[in-house]
């Protein structure tokens, strides 16, 4: 399936005004009686580059990007590690950057979106800098070479504190790490090209501290380097992208003691196209679709079998972009896709059944590297 996308200069605008309707079929309503339909829910999209953060308001019904404005500019993505990710309660949004070094925290907005620096940010961090947080909202992760760094995260200032042992390692040198959403483990894959491993950790709940399980690092059954790692939001299974092999594999996790379980049929083929291959992946809220970014201008989709982690290719898939992209993201719900090319940002509905996207429009942007899309508290 071919994508086409034409650009359209403005956007949609972000919020759409609902009349007050009497709609006497559905409501029953007389003259008199008015019914009123909700407003669409307030929604960011931020979009970071060498010029800082900018902040698209996001209308949760349609999709559609307003305009964009500087959220910040004090924050500058850089390289292929750097990260960008919000708290799930909506209040913070936390980035890191590979040539600064350092993790920055931002306190949200909700009524416009911009961004205003924490009191401990930036924060120093050691090599390489990808970030997840926990789905309280209590601990934010930082897998590097030196272990897993662990900090406490402030609820009401967003101030990030080290957790006590920090950094934890098990002696892998890692890159990037997942946490099931149930909050239990950590899962991060190794930065080594010669020793193809994926760790482990428990987590305190009370704490934030990591432990490693019995037998962690544990060797993948796949040859070349791991290159992304998700959680389905179940969290009963996991996903690794090798783009050396063309593959994906997956393992069901064993909640009670994190344990990884080979899927049947694991490793899956990409079904590679033209020497592209799976690197970043991204699964939608419901769990149901997987998608991996090829680096280039292609996308793979598999529909997910939520009772055995088991992918099989979306009908037409690899489909093709417009341009090269490995920074998408989705909005809360999982209807709507975002992909950052060299000077634009491309929306897409999903279709929930066949996991298609239909393109929706582009707005102008300069240099994204970094895509994320936040729910704001209210």
């Amino acid at each position: 399936m071919k994508i086409k996308i034409s650009a359209h200069g403005a956007w949609i605008a972000a919020r759409i005004c609902i009349p007050i309707l009497c709609i006497s079929v559905f409501f029953g309503c007389s003259g008199a009686e008015k019914q009123t339909l909700p407003t669409p829910t307030s929604q960011f999209l931020y979009a970071a580059s060498q010029n800082g953060i900018t902040v698209f308001p996001l209308n949760a019904l349609t999709g559609a990007l307003g305009a964009g404005s500087q959220a910040t500019s004090s924050f500058v993505a850089s390289g292929p590690l750097a990260n960008m990710l919000p708290d799930p309660n909506g209040k913070f949004l936390f980035a890191c950057g590979v040539s600064s070094s350092s993790i920055e925290t931002f306190s949200i907005n909700a009524n416009n979106g911009t961004l205003a620096a924490a009191g401990s940010s930036p924060l120093p961090a050691q090599g390489s800098c990808t970030l997840s947080i926990d789905a309280t909202s209590k601990f934010l992760y930082t897998a590097t070479s030196a272990g897993v760094s662990a900090f406490v995260v402030d609820p009401n200032t967003g101030v990030l504190s080290s957790v006590a042992g920090s950094p934890f390692t098990d002696g892998s040198d890692l890159r990037e790490a997942a946490i099931d959403p149930l909050d239990n483990f950590l899962f991060a894959i190794s930065n080594n090209t010669n020793l193809n491993t994926i760790s482990v950790f428990a987590i305190n709940s009370s704490s934030g501290a990591l432990t490693a399980i019995a037998g962690s690092p544990f060797q993948m059954p796949v040859n070349g380097t791991a290159y992304s790692i998700v959680a389905d939001p179940s969290g009963k299974f996991l996903y690794v992208s090798f783009p050396q092999t063309e593959q994906i594999a997956a393992w069901s996790i064993n909640a009670s003691t994190g344990a990884l379980t080979s899927i049947t049929g694991s490793p899956f083929s990409s079904g590679t196209t033209s020497g592209d291959a799976p690197n970043a992946l991204l699964v939608t809220p419901s769990g149901k679709l997987l998608y991996a970014l090829s680096g280039g201008a292609t996308v793979f989709g598999f529909s997910v079998d939520t009772s055995s982690g088991a992918l099989t290719p979306i009908n037409g898939s690899s489909f093709a972009l417009d341009s090269p992209t490995d920074y998408v993201a989705t909005d809360s719900s999982g209807q709507f896709v975002y992909a950052a090319y060299s000077n634009t940002i491309a929306s897409f509905a999903i279709n929930a059944s066949t996991g298609s996207w239909s393109p929706l429009a582009t707005s102008p942007a300069s240099g994204v590297s970094l895509l994320t899309a936040v729910k704001p508290s209210p």
